[in-house]
């Protein structure tokens, strides 16, 4: 399952962006595994998930703050849909904007959940085996076409544009 998601910057917090979207990933892989470790021990049936990305940094052409363009790639065994938005949730949607405070070192502010939005439509359910599999995968390709617009990036030596998993 491929999964969009917008990450932005808290308007009044300066924070430290180098590495901000390895820390991200990797927390969001910590929450995950925990996730599965916690499903195992209840006894509950549970699949693997091994956590894939592609990202994009870019700068609002009216405010020029950065922000990020996102998808996430997962088992759909594993998560099915992102499950609540509320807070309290245990779901990826509770899991991904969990992982984005942790990444800005802002964990112990909840309210700013909205920094992790998740745009209209932001589930592909990529199942090889079905029939609507290469529409699904065509409709994929053409979303993430809006990552290599050239004219809201911002090159330069100190900081990455993109950026994707390695494995």
């Amino acid at each position: 399952m491929a999964v969009r998601v917008d990450l932005r910057l808290p308007d009044d917090i300066l924070i430290n962006r180098q590495g901000l979207i390895s820390r991200f990933i990797e927390s969001l892989d910590a929450k995950i595994a925990a996730r599965y470790r916690s499903k195992l021990k209840q006894g509950k049936r549970t699949y693997p998930c091994h956590l894939r990305d592609a990202w994009v940094r870019e700068v609002g052409e009216i405010n020029q703050k950065s922000h990020y363009h996102m998808v996430l790639f997962v088992n759909n065994d594993t998560f099915n849909g992102l499950g609540s938005y509320k807070e309290d949730g245990t779901g990826l949607a509770s899991l991904i904007r969990e992982a984005w405070l942790s990444a800005l070192q802002l964990s112990h502010c909840p309210e700013l959940w909205a920094l992790a939005r998740f745009p209209d439509n932001p589930l592909y359910y990529l199942d090889i085996n079905s029939p609507s599999y290469r529409e699904v995968y065509g409709q994929l390709t053409f979303r993430l076409s809006y990552f290599a617009k050239e004219r809201t990036k911002d090159y330069n030596r100190e900081e990455r544009s993109f950026g994707c998993s390695q494995s």
